[in-house]
């Protein structure tokens, strides 16, 4: 029996589990308050903080050398094919030089999970996604300099996709839907059968988020921009890791901001509000991707553990389609890749 270990390390949270072929027998997500993050000038800063997390985690479940056979992290690579790679020196001399897709928590996926897996004495991989081709016409920006191009969590949309349809007892490929991943980041997307067609950008585009402002009117961020008050970094971290609630609450946890309603704050309960009323926005304009054809529309991600919240999205868009809630997937996805490599149906990749 293999035993992955999987690390999955988010804008505002590390996720680790531990599966026993495909089953999940251990796991753990440790939400980073946002004044513990504010310490690091730079994502790759956060890896001393995020490894010793783990390593602290693994003690506790007294996790020997041994009992693991693979390490699998999540990935942040500049590279258009999708699979599963294996860490190497280049890999990770290319991360910490910054040639990655943008700077996220995800590129810290091959670093912790080659120095676990090092320490553990087994091999250490990356699930990385690859991204669906889309029509000329959806990567039209409004400006010829600027392309939209494909951004999202499609890993854990795609598997709760075809969660959704085999509850439904459907195939996968007759079937459209509308799948909001609601988490730190957030990505919405129009699926026709296994394929997204569009979705709005993770770091930039759609709704603001816990710690993302989301779309923003652009004279106004042109104004800021030049205004001399920001540096270019100062700017770029309004926009993804002290964005959303960050900025209006001073909290990236969603559990926090359901305390403060319940308590009685107004202001607290007014952008959750507002932030359910944006990604209702999206979700209907996602359904227009699909010329209203949707056969479900799916929420998913740790929003999910707000009601209060779901129920303020479900009441916007529960006439376009059923609205159905789904756990994340990203896990068992990253598990599945490295339970591949170590069963022979599949070569791990060579990060060139």
């Amino acid at each position: 029996m293999y035993r992955i270990l999987v690390i999955n390390p988010g804008s505002t949270s590390t996720e680790i589990s531990i599966f026993e072929e495909e089953n999940e027998v251990k796991n753990a997500r440790i939400v980073h308050p946002v004044d513990e993050l504010r310490r690091f000038e730079r994502i790759m800063d956060q890896f001393p903080y995020r490894k010793e997390i783990i390593k602290s985690k693994l003690s506790e479940w007294e996790i020997k050398k041994g009992d693991l056979s693979a390490v699998v992290g999540r990935s942040g690579l500049r590279k258009r094919e999708g699979g599963t790679y294996q860490v190497d020196r280049k890999m990770i001399d290319d991360v910490k030089a910054g040639k990655v897709v943008a700077e996220h928590a995800a590129s810290l996926g091959c670093l912790l999970a080659k120095e676990v897996a090092d320490e553990y004495g087994v091999p250490a991989f990356v699930a990385h996604p690859s991204f669906d081709d889309w029509e000329p016409i959806t990567k039209v920006s409004g400006i010829p300099e600027i392309e939209r191009r494909p951004l999202y969590h499609g890993q854990n949309i795609k598997a709760v996709a075809r969660v959704a349809a085999r509850d439904m007892n459907k195939d996968i490929n007759s079937m459209n839907f509308v799948v909001a991943h609601l988490e730190g980041g957030m990505s919405i997307a129009a699926l026709e059968g296994d394929r997204i067609i569009d979705a709005t950008r993770a770091l930039d585009e759609g709704t603001f988020t816990m710690e993302r402002s989301g779309a923003l009117p652009a004279a106004p961020v042109v104004e800021l921009c030049f205004s001399r008050k920001y540096t270019k970094e100062q700017v770029l971290k309004k926009i993804r890791g002290e964005g959303g609630m960050v900025a209006y609450l001073g909290t990236n946890k969603v559990s926090e901001v359901e305390d403060r309603i319940n308590k009685g704050d107004e202001k607290a309960k007014f952008y959750l509000e507002a932030m359910c009323y944006q990604i209702a926005k999206d979700i209907a304009a996602m359904s227009m991707v699909l010329k209203g054809k949707v056969d479900a529309v799916i929420l998913t991600g740790k929003i999910l553990d707000s009601k209060r919240a779901v129920e303020w999205i479900k009441e916007r868009v529960e006439f376009i389609a059923p609205v159905k809630t789904y756990p994340e997937q990203e896990a068992l996805v990253f598990a599945q890749a490295g339970l591949r490599v170590l069963k022979g149906e599949e070569r791990p990749k060579k990060y060139e």
